[in-house]
């Protein structure tokens, strides 16, 4: 069993898809901020599979941690966050607060529960502006807005995380 946050999402339900069709079993964790719930019921009539939709704020530790006691979930692929580069620059403390908080919940709760796989959806404005291209993951990283700097923010969460606690298996996409 799959947990996805932000599973509504347009990278999320495109992954719900693709983990359904492989045969995977989900479970989507949103809250609809950046979402429809129409966006489920569509991935559900591509598939022809069912998924389980759980409501809740990534932000909301007791809530993760009755989503994945209650689903099973073995892994999480997280998605869930605020995106938008310009509005982060407005509202910078709403980022940080649902970016950056809203993961350490999540990892809170993911070791309350034992499932210590997670893949992250991070972001290429990590790198700021490219000093060259392609981009390669040892380019040098300089996020210039808030939603970049809280995407940079959770990866180091992230690493620090593994380093200390060897049975944490964790990836980190950049698009």
């Amino acid at each position: 069993m799959i947990l996805v946050t932000g599973g509504a999402g347009y990278i999320g339900s495109h992954t719900c898809v693709e983990l359904l069709n492989a045969g995977s079993a989900v479970t989507v964790f949103d809250n609809f901020s950046n979402s429809h719930p129409e966006a489920l019921a569509r991935v559900q009539r591509i598939t022809g599979k069912s998924l389980r939709l759980i409501r809740g704020d990534i932000r909301d530790r007791a809530a993760l941690v009755a989503a994945l006691r209650e689903s099973g979930a073995t892994s999480v692929i997280h998605f869930a966050g605020l995106k938008a580069v310009g509005e982060s620059v407005e509202k910078p403390l709403s980022y940080y607060d649902n970016n950056v908080v809203g993961s350490l919940r999540l990892l809170e709760a993911m070791g309350e529960c034992g499932v210590t796989t997670l893949v992250f959806s991070s972001s290429a404005t990590v790198y700021g502006d490219p000093q060259r291209l392609p981009l390669t993951e040892d380019h040098p990283l300089s996020a210039t807005n808030p939603y970049g700097r809280t995407k940079l923010m959770v990866e180091e969460i992230l690493r620090d995380l593994q380093r200390s606690h060897h049975s944490w298996r964790i990836g980190i996409l950049r698009y």
